[in-house]
Parts: C-alpha cells; sequence; structure tokens
C-alpha cells in the first residue's frame, strides 16, 4: 500500500502514515467482527437471502449491508462446497435444515470478504474460451491466483484461504505449501508490482528445482506491459521463457471483471485496461509435452479479444456501474423474502 500510494502522487512520509494507519484500522475492524461473530455464532436464522430475480442478496439478520450474487454464481459455489466438503454429496434444499445453514454462512462469509476489498480490476480474470484453449492445448488445469467467485478450472490458488477454502482453494500461491514440481498452471497475478515481481520469483525456483529433476513443469504468466517494472524484466530474463512474449493491445481485448458475480451475464467481460503481455515459461520436459506452437498461441490471444464486453473503455465501464456493486444496501425491494 505503501508503494501504491507514492506511485500515486504521495510523498514517502505521508504514504507510510497513510498506509500504518490504514493497517491499524483494518486489524482494529477485524477484532471488532470477530468478536460479533462470537455473540452471533449460537443463534439462528442469522443469514438472509432475498430473492431479486437473476440475484440474490444475502445479509445477517436483515441487516445491512448485505452482498449479492447472480443466481449462476450461488449454483457454482453450491457445487464447489459439495464437493470440498461434501464429498459430492448434494446440499439439502430445506433452507431450514443445519447443513443448508452452514452453507449459507460460508457464502455470506466469502462474498463479504472480496466485497470489503473492493477493487474488481484486482480480480479480474483471462476468459473462459482463453482458458479452455489452455486446458486443451497445454494442459492448463491450475489457476495461481483465483478465487471461488472466478476460477475456471477445478483447481486453483487464493489469497483467503480461511474462507475460500470450503470452495476448493489451494490456499495462497506464495505459501510454502503450493510447491509443484510437475503440471501445467495459468498465472494471473493481481497488477501490483510487487505482487507479480514475488510470483515470478516463486515461478522460477519452482521451474529450477523442475528442471533439475527432469519434470514437466509450465507457467503461461498473464500480466499488464509494464516494460518498466522489475516482473518484467525477470521474466524476460528468465531462462525457462521460451519466446518472446505475446503482446496484446489493450483496446483489442478484455478479461472477465472481478465483480462478475454481481453483473448480469452479458456483462461478465470487461475491457482492459492496459496492453497485456503473455509470458510462456516451461522446462526442458515441459516444453516437448507441451508445445508452445504459433498457432496455439495465436488461438490463446484471438480467445482473449472474445471478451472485450460491451463497454469500449474502462471509463465507461465504471460509470455504468458506479455505485452498483450492491454492497451497501438499497436496491429496490426484494421479490422474495427467505430465512437460512
Amino acid at each position: 500500500m505503501r508503494n501504491d500510494l507514492i506511485r500515486h502522487g504521495a510523498s514517502e512520509k505521508d504514504a507510510e502514515r497513510g498506509a500504518t494507519d490504514a493497517v491499524k484500522k483494518s486489524k482494529d475492524a477485524a477484532e471488532r467482527w470477530s468478536r460479533r461473530c462470537e455473540d452471533i455464532v449460537d443463534e439462528e436464522d442469522d443469514v438472509e437471502i432475498c430473492d431479486r430475480g437473476g440475484f440474490l442478496t444475502l445479509q445477517l439478520r436483515g441487516l445491512k449491508p448485505y452482498v449479492k450474487v447472480t443466481k449462476t454464481h450461488i449454483s457454482k459455489l453450491r457445487a464447489l462446497y459439495c464437493r470440498t466438503c461434501r464429498g459430492g454429496k448434494q446440499l439439502s434444499q430445506d433452507l431450514n435444515s443445519d447443513e443448508y445453514k452452514t452453507f449459507a454462512f460460508a457464502v455470506f462469509a466469502l462474498l463479504m470478504r472480496y466485497e470489503t476489498l473492493g477493487g474488481a480490476g484486482y480480480q479480474a480474470a483471462l476468459g473462459e474460451d482463453a482458458f479452455d484453449v489452455l486446458h486443451e492445448k497445454l494442459g492448463v488445469a491450475c489457476e495461481c491466483f483465483a478465487s471461488p467467485l472466478n476460477a475456471r478450472y477445478a483447481s486453483f490458488c487464493s489469497a483467503f484461504f480461511d474462507v475460500d477454502r470450503f470452495f476448493g482453494s489451494l490456499g495462497s500461491f506464495f505459501s510454502d505449501g503450493f510447491a509443484p514440481t510437475r503440471g501445467s498452471f495459468e498465472m494471473n497475478p493481481p497488477f501490483v508490482p510487487e505482487t507479480m515481481s514475488r510470483a515470478v520469483t516463486k515461478a522460477r525456483a519452482l521451474l529450477e528445482r523442475a528442471e533439475n529433476a527432469d519434470e514437466a513443469l509450465s507457467f503461461v504468466v498473464v500480466v499488464p506491459a509494464w516494460r518498466d517494472c522489475h516482473f518484467w524484466r525477470a521474466l524476460l530474463q528468465c531462462p525457462f521463457l521460451r519466446h518472446e512474449p505475446d503482446i496484446v493491445d489493450a483496446e483489442s481485448h478484455g478479461f472477465c471483471d472481478g465483480a462478475q458475480h454481481t453483473r448480469p451475464s452479458r456483462e461478465r467481460h470487461r475491457v482492459s485496461s492496459y496492453d497485456t503481455g503473455v509470458f510462456y515459461l516451461q522446462t526442458t520436459p515441459a516444453s516437448r509435452k507441451w508445445r508452445c506452437t504459433p498457432d496455439v498461441r495465436r488461438s490463446v490471444v484471438l480467445k482473449m479479444k472474445n471478451a472485450l464486453g460491451s463497454c469500449a473503455t474502462v471509463r465507461e465501464l465504471e460509470r455504468r456501474y458506479r455505485g452498483g456493486g450492491g454492497g451497501g444496501g438499497g436496491g429496490g425491494a426484494p421479490k422474495k423474502r427467505r430465512r437460512v
């Protein structure tokens, strides 16, 4: 945060003070929430779900704030939850059952965490068509930076294991526990220079270990084309880079919006804010197993252009949805009210 504030024009002194103050307030808020959770854990009917047509809203005891999610995404979360926590067994349809209440609490906690985080742009993901090409042609089956809300594959890492684990998260990419020696991965970190540099450093270490063990390990890395940043230079200098990166012009492609779970399905995509670079890092065995041919690379770029979205610019997108994320209440009278 300190470095972000400096990048946006704050002095080093003001940035340090602002970041320190933000951390303190966050810790204080977390402690207050923890105490509140202890007070309500044994109460019944705390999570209320309201049906709003194509969306559902969830709130504690009917109080603001509420969180919003499409019915498509709640179905996805249900499937992930059943596979992770119930061994594939279907969830009860009885909204008053203990098992459904547990699911509702897990969903509310997940949605509230990502709503509080904000910054939908940091949670953007490749479009589904590009993911499908990566899976079909390069065997990609795991995302290094995702969430239960935007993950395309069943296997993914995410930032908040405490709430994401109920939906299949492997934990943080940066954790010591995530250390694959083989496999094919997609890596699209939040567009924060320090985070991207750290991700590249870990990926290179994993590749070095896999190369020494003669294992097939591959990373498709998707990052903004910020050529003056350390992470960009580190990628270009990586000995496992198979060829020059493919650069995709900002206005010609897009991503799945980080707030897609609160938008109509036709508005899932958003135009990219920046030119994007696609890097292919592979050990020697991986380069033989999953060949990054020109045709494959062209297909990936072409499919990225399918996620362009209906807004021509990011400014237009933000103007259309500013204040419409659904986290603070309002939004009209619910069509149907249910307690779970």
